[in-house]
């Protein structure tokens, strides 16, 4: 356990997994990281114009490392097809649309950085009901094909008194003349953004009211209101643009909702009341900088290198002050960065991507990641040779994990009968710093 390079960087390179046997786990094939989808959908619902149907806008926003770039005279093109599929809850097909998409650049670094984006979008005209939005790229070079699923409520607008269309996030807003340009945020991801996320909707009206409060928390994963505040906004007739401003620069990583309720209310001259409420809803991330996204506990990221580290300098880290945490934790990772000159540490998204693999697919009565084959796959990655015993007369269910290059193999039991595998022999070089039970 003394060398880090020494357990992971074999099984990094290794050949791609053969599976042999009864399939319960499809593995990772080597150097795929789990590090959220290849490129960003976004799906959201508006009031439309065509009868009472509502308009269903598909943004694709897809990142430059995704795709392959070919140098012609000194600029750089990519070009990928794009396919959206809008399917009802019988698997029918409401909508498609196909088209392609060509990016080009003088820059080689832009053409490699994850920073760097095309978006585009397209609109669909849909009766409200609940959906599956499928959009598929195809890269044009090389052919590789990627695929986004997306589920969505379409709601009735046009038959409403007072109702709110689905959010946009916004990275940022410009005024040109009496316009508003927007670029919307299809990630998710705020935690770029040092003051707080706008959020654009559009509020419909059929009341006699010209105005309305609106107030917006903002909830955590445990669903504890982390933020709250509000405002009014004057309606201009059936149809009003909403912008509003979330303060986010206090909120840690973490997964995050926006709840908004609005209240028009209007007191007529008969001294009757005209209220209704309406309400919309939204979900956002807070991503560090350079750290995986999966990673939204530090502490628990630092307890998850235990099969990499010494304990006692993973005690070091655990114990480093909060304002220092951060930065011991990334100058580790840097120090192994195998590319050190780009964006990307592949071998912490590897590592944290195995990481969660393992809670994924071997959770039992622990996290998988504590588990036994968590911690082989951790440390070895995935197996070259699987062979799965589930269902032999006369023994226990079993696998047998090989890892050719390595020479090594090892055996997991299932002595409960109920999916919880230990091995049969423990791996001496990691067993004095695996997690207990």
């Amino acid at each position: 356990m003394n060398e880090f390079r020494r357990l992971i960087l074999p099984a990094l390179f290794a050949p791609f997994l053969i599976v042999t046997g009864w399939s319960q786990t499809e593995f990772l094939p080597q150097n795929t990281f789990v590090d959220g989808p290849q490129f960003s959908v976004e799906a959201l619902a508006f009031a439309s114009d065509e009868g009472e149907q509502s308009r269903l806008d598909v943004y694709v926003d897809v990142g430059n490392d995704v795709l392959h770039f070919v140098n012609e005279a000194n600029v750089y093109k990519a070009s990928y097809e794009v396919t959206i599929g809008i399917f009802d809850t019988l698997n029918l097909s409401v909508g498609d649309k196909n088209w392609l998409e060509t990016i080009e650049t003088e820059s080689y670094d832009k053409s490699i950085s994850p920073k760097e984006s095309n978006l585009s979008q397209r609109s669909f005209a849909v009766a409200p009901g609940n959906y599956t939005v499928r959009v598929q790229i195809t890269d044009d070079d090389t052919k590789k094909s990627f695929t986004v699923k997306r589920r969505v409520n379409v709601r009735q607008f046009q038959k409403s008194r007072f109702v709110l269309s689905d959010i946009l996030l916004v990275n940022s807003l410009t005024v040109e003349g009496e316009n508003k340009v927007i670029a919307p945020n299809i990630s998710g991801d705020v935690g770029g953004l040092k003051e707080g996320v706008t959020i654009f909707f559009e509020t419909y009206s059929r009341l006699a009211i010209d105005s309305a409060k609106f107030f917006v928390n903002v909830l955590n994963n445990r669903r504890e209101v982390v933020n709250a505040d509000s405002f009014v906004q004057k309606l201009s007739g059936p149809r009003t643009p909403t912008f509003h401003t979330v303060v986010t620069k206090e909120l840690g990583a973490g997964d995050y909702f926006i709840a908004i309720e609005a209240h028009p209310r209007q007191v007529n001259a008969d001294g009757s009341v005209i209220e209704a409420t309406g309400t919309t809803s939204h979900t956002f991330v807070i991503r560090w900088k350079g750290i995986p996204a999966s990673i939204l506990d530090l502490d628990l990221a630092i307890s998850q290198m235990m099969y990499i580290v010494e304990k006692e300098r993973l005690e070091s880290l655990k114990n480093a002050p909060a304002d220092r945490k951060k930065e011991l934790f990334l100058e580790f990772w840097r120090k192994k960065d195998p590319t050190p000159g780009t964006e990307r540490n592949e071998l912490m998204d590897e590592y944290y991507a195995r990481v969660e693999f393992s809670n994924k697919h071997f959770s039992h009565f622990i996290d998988g990641w504590k588990s036994d084959m968590g911690m082989v796959f951790i440390i070895f990655g995935t197996p070259s040779n699987v062979e799965r015993h589930p269902f032999d007369s006369n023994s226990k269910p079993y696998e047998i994990w090989t890892y050719y290059e390595l020479n090594r193999q090892f055996v997991f039991i299932d002595q409960s009968g109920f999916g919880d595998y230990h091995l049969q022999n423990p791996i001496w070089d990691v067993w004095s710093t695996r997690p207990r039970r």
